[in-house]
C-alpha cells in the first residue's frame, strides 16, 4: 500500500540520493511543470500515466508529486495496482514544498543563439522550449502507424500485447492526438520490424532541404529529460540516420536492443556520456567519440549537473526507409 511522505521528510530522503535511489514523478501538466518542480523530478503527466501505466512506473522506491496531492495519491494506487510495494505520494503537493520553503528548479527556455557549450555551462535543468514538438508531427506519427499496422495486418489489441503499449494509447496517437514519448516510437517499430524513422516519415523531397531549427521534429522520452531531433529528411531508403541528442543534468535513458547489424557513432560536443553496454561502462568526455554495436539493450546517462549534447550516426546493415 502507498504511503504519504511530508514535503520535510521527502527533502529528508532525498537530498543526499546521488545514486537516484528514489524516482520522482511529477503527474501534473507540463505548464504547472514550468513554473517550478521538486529536484530531480522528471515529468509525465497523470493522463499519460493512466493511458501507459508500465512505462511510467519503472520501479519501487517511486514518489509521485502534484500540486496539492490529490493527482499524486491516485497514481500511487495506479502503481500499488502495478505490484510495486514502496509507493510513495507527496503531502501537500509542490503548493506544501514550496510553503515549507524548499528549493524548486524552474526550467528556463534555452535562448536560440547559445551554443551547446555555452549550454553546458550552466548548472540548471532546462526543459525543452516549445519547439520540441514540430506542429503537426502528432499527425505524421498517427499516419504512419495506421499504415504500416494495416500493411502488417496487426490489430490495435494485437500490436498492443506485442508492444507492451495500451490500446488506448496506440489509438490516441493512431488519431493524432497524442505526440509518443521516444520509448514508445521505438517500442512500436521495434514490435512492426521497421525503423525508428519510419514511423516520422513524409514525402522526400528532391534536391536541397535546409532543416531549420525552429522546424525541428524533436522527439522527448517520457520524463522529458532527454530528446532526439532528426538531422536528416525523412523518406526514401537509406542505410544511415543522423541525430542530435540531448540529455539533461542526471538525466538517463534506456535504449533497446536495435535490428540486427545497427551500428552507433556517437560523438560528445558538450558535457559528458556515461555509456552502457551490456555490464561495461564507458565515459566519454566532450570531444570524445565511440563506434558499437547497438543490436543490443543499452543506455545512456548523463552523469553532471550540467547538459550533454551529442551526435549520433545511426547506420544499419540493409537499407531502410
Amino acid at each position: 500500500m502507498s504511503r504519504s511522505l511530508s514535503p520535510a521528510q521527502l527533502h529528508e530522503l532525498t537530498a543526499d540520493d546521488e545514486n537516484g535511489r528514489f524516482d520522482i514523478v511529477d503527474v501534473r501538466e507540463l505548464s504547472e511543470w514550468n513554473t517550478g518542480h521538486v529536484p530531480r523530478a522528471r515529468l509525465f503527466p497523470l493522463d499519460r500515466l493512466r493511458a501507459d501505466p508500465k512505462d511510467a512506473v519503472r520501479r519501487n522506491n517511486v514518489v509521485f508529486v502534484c500540486a496539492k496531492g490529490s493527482r499524486s495519491a491516485t497514481a500511487a494506487k495506479i502503481a500499488d495496482g502495478l505490484g510495486f510495494t514502496d509507493v510513495f505520494s507527496l503531502e501537500g503537493g509542490t503548493q506544501a514544498w514550496i510553503k515549507a520553503g524548499l528549493p524548486v528548479v524552474v526550467p528556463v527556455p534555452v535562448p536560440v543563439a547559445e551554443t551547446p557549450k555555452k549550454r553546458a555551462q550552466r548548472n540548471v535543468d532546462v526543459a525543452p522550449t516549445p519547439e520540441v514538438a514540430e506542429p503537426g508531427l502528432d499527425a505524421i506519427v498517427g499516419v504512419n502507424l495506421r499504415e504500416q499496422r494495416m500493411r502488417l495486418g496487426f490489430s490495435l489489441d494485437a500490436l498492443a500485447r506485442q508492444a507492451g503499449v495500451s490500446r488506448a494509447l496506440l489509438g490516441q496517437i493512431e488519431l493524432g492526438r497524442s505526440v509518443p514519448s521516444i520509448g514508445v516510437v521505438w517500442k512500436i517499430a521495434q514490435s512492426l520490424g521497421v525503423p525508428f524513422s519510419v514511423l516520422l516519415s513524409t514525402q522526400e523531397r528532391v534536391g536541397t532541404e535546409v532543416l531549420r531549427k525552429g522546424r525541428a521534429r524533436r522527439l522527448l522520452s517520457a520524463d522529458g529529460r532527454f530528446s532526439s531531433r532528426a538531422l536528416f529528411p525523412f523518406g526514401g531508403q537509406r542505410t544511415t540516420e543522423f541525430y542530435e541528442l540531448w540529455l539533461a543534468p542526471h538525466g538517463r535513458e534506456d535504449a533497446d536492443a536495435h535490428q540486427p547489424g545497427t551500428r552507433e557513432n556517437i560523438i560528445v560536443t558538450a558535457g559528458r556520456l556515461e555509456l552502457t553496454l551490456g555490464d561495461e561502462k564507458i565515459l566519454l568526455d566532450t570531444g570524445d567519440a565511440i563506434l558499437f554495436t547497438a543490436d543490443v539493450a543499452h543506455s545512456y546517462a548523463n552523469p553532471d549537473g550540467t547538459d550533454c549534447w551529442m551526435n549520433l550516426v545511426m547506420t544499419y546493415a540493409v537499407p531502410v526507409g
